[in-house]
C-alpha cells in the first residue's frame, strides 16, 4: 500500500510522514559507506545450491552505491559518478540491459516503483517513467508520481497563496505546510488536485480538485478505489475514471476538522488532534465508509513503538493490537514493534531490525520463537520475510518465515558477511563490499 499525509487543517501544523518499514531504496549513502569499511566481502566459492537455494549471479555495485530489486529487475545506483547513472539489470538471468545518467545531482536519485513494462524514476522533485526494457523516456513529470494500478497512476498537486513559500535561510519559527515534494509554506494550501494519468504516456485521465489539503491512500485489495480524506468530506474515487464511489462527511471534534489519515486492516482510521499527541479516532470500512467504532487515542508521551499493516494504539509504555472491525484491544506488548504476517498471525521485532517471534493475531500467544536470527526483510508483493543471521563459521544463513508457519523454512547460505538485502518472491539480491549477490529461492 502506498500512502501519503499531508496537513487537513490549518489548526494543526503538517505530521511527519506516517510510519512506514523503511523502504529498501532509503539506505543513505554515509551509511553504506561505513558498512563497507566494517564488512568482510563475500569470499571463496558459493555453497552448493539446493532444491529450495540457488545462485543466479552478481551485479556490480560501487562502494557507496544503491540497489532496488522489483519483480524481474535489478536496478543499480551509482551515487557517486558525476553525473549519477542507473543501470538497470535483468535478475534471472542476471545481465545487464541499459544504463542512464541524472540530469542533475538533487536527491533523490532512486527507483520509486515499477510494473512489467515501466519504472519509475524520481530525479529531485520529479519523475521520469522510462520503459523498462530499454530505458527510454516514455513521459516525465515535474512533482510526484504514485501508481495506482499496473496502468493509471496519480498526481497530487498542492496550490498555494503566492509569497507564502518559506524561507529555509531564515530560520523563522512557526508552522510549514506542505509534503508534496515540492517547497514548504508558511500557510496551508488553498486547494490540492489530484490527476489520474495514463502511466504508460502520461495522458491525463481525470482531474479533481478539493479545497484545502488531503490525505490520499489505495489499499491494496483488487479493485479498490483511491481514498481521498479532506477536512470536510472522506471519499473514494475509481482510480480509473475519478468518479465518487463512495462518499461520507466527516465530523468535526472539538471544533476541529481531521488532522490526518491512515488506511490498515481494510479500515480507514481518521485521527484527531495534534500529531503525537493522542486524540479521538473514528474507523470507517476502506470499501464502503461506513462507520465501524470510535475511540479515543491516548498520549504515547515519546513512545516510539511502530505497528505496521495492522490497527493499533500506542500509550505511554506499551502498544494495543485491535480488533480492526470493533476497535476492541485484543493484546498488547511492550518495548516492541509490530508487523503484519498474514490474516492470522503478527511479527514482532525489536528496533525495526531483530526478529524476536511470532504470535497468534487475536491473542499474542507466541507460534514461533525467532532467537538467533539478526535481521528481517519482508519480500515484496507478499506478506513473508526472508530472515538472516551470521554463523560461526563467517558465513551468513537465510530462513523464510511465511503466514501460517510454525517454524522458519531453512534456505541456504552465502559464504561470507553481507550489508543489505531485498527480497521479492522466488529472487534475493544481497550486497556485498563491491557487488550484489543474486540468488533464487523456492517457498
Amino acid at each position: 500500500m502506498s500512502v501519503a499525509l499531508i496537513e487537513l487543517s490549518p489548526q494543526t501544523p503538517v505530521p511527519p510522514a506516517a510510519a512506514t518499514p523503511p523502504p529498501p531504496y532509503s539506505y543513505r549513502r554515509f551509511g553504506l559507506a561505513l558498512a563497507a569499511l566494517l564488512v568482510l566481502a563475500l569470499g571463496g566459492a558459493a555453497p552448493a545450491s539446493s532444491a529450495l537455494w540457488w545462485r543466479i549471479g552478481a551485479v556490480p555495485l560501487p562502494a557507496g552505491g544503491d540497489f532496488q530489486l522489483t519483480a524481474d529487475r535489478i536496478y543499480t545506483m551509482d551515487l557517486e559518478a558525476v553525473p549519477r547513472v542507473l543501470t538497470a539489470w535483468q535478475a534471472d538471468p542476471v545481465r545487464r540491459l541499459w544504463s542512464i545518467t541524472a540530469a542533475g545531482d538533487e536527491d533523490p536519485f532512486v527507483v520509486r516503483d515499477a510494473t512489467a513494462d515501466l519504472v519509475l524514476v524520481q530525479e529531485g522533485r520529479g519523475v521520469t517513467v522510462r520503459d523498462s526494457r530499454t530505458g527510454a523516456v516514455r513521459w516525465a513529470s515535474a512533482v510526484g508520481v504514485q501508481r495506482l494500478t499496473d496502468g493509471v497512476g496519480v498526481i497530487r498537486q498542492e496550490n498555494f497563496r503566492p509569497g507564502t513559500e518559506y524561507d529555509p535561510e531564515s530560520g523563522d519559527p512557526g508552522r510549514l505546510y506542505g509534503v508534496n515534494g515540492g517547497s514548504l509554506h508558511t500557510e496551508p494550501a488553498l486547494s490540492t488536485e489530484l490527476r489520474g494519468v495514463e502511466l504508460a504516456s502520461g495522458r491525463r485521465l481525470w482531474s479533481v480538485t478539493v479545497p484545502g489539503s488531503v490525505y490520499t491512500a489505495w489499499p491494496d485489495a483488487p479493485g479498490s478505489g483511491l481514498v481521498v480524506l479532506s477536512a470536510q468530506r472522506l471519499s473514494l474515487l475509481s482510480p480509473h475514471t475519478g468518479a465518487v464511489l463512495r462518499e461520507r462527511a466527516v465530523p468535526r471534534v472539538g471544533g476541529q476538522g481531521p488532522a490526518r489519515g491512515e488506511v490498515a486492516d481494510g479500515m480507514v482510521l481518521v485521527h484527531y488532534g495534534v500529531f503525537g499527541e493522542g486524540g479521538r479516532v473514528i474507523a470507517y470500512a476502506s470499501d464502503t465508509l461506513d462507520e465501524r467504532w470510535r475511540r479515543e487515542q491516548s498520549d504515547p508521551a515519546g513512545n516510539s513503538a511502530n505497528c505496521y499493516g495492522l490497527t493499533c494504539s500506542v500509550g505511554r509504555d506499551d502498544l494495543t493490537v485491535l480488533d480492526p472491525r470493533t476497535g476492541a484491544p485484543r493484546w498488547r506488548v511492550t518495548g516492541t514493534d509490530v508487523l503484519s504476517l498474514g490474516t492470522g498471525a503478527a511479527f514482532e521485532v525489536r528496533n525495526l531490525s531483530t526478529p524476536l517471534r511470532t504470535v497468534s493475531l487475536d491473542t499474542g500467544r507466541t507460534r514461533a520463537e525467532l532467537a538467533g536470527w539478526r535481521e528481517y526483510y519482508q519480500v515484496n508483493g507478499r506478506s513473508a520475510y526472508v530472515l538472516r543471521r551470521p554463523e560461526k563459521d563467517g558465513s551468513t544463513a537465510f530462513g523464510l518465515l511465511l503466514p501460517g508457519r510454525a517454524t522458519v523454512q531453512p534456505l541456504g547460505r552465502l559464504s561470507g558477511v553481507v550489508q543489505q538485502c531485498q527480497p521479492v518472491p522466488g529472487v534475493i539480491a544481497c550486497q556485498a563490499r563491491d557487488h550484489l549477490e543474486v540468488w533464487a529461492y523456492r517457498g
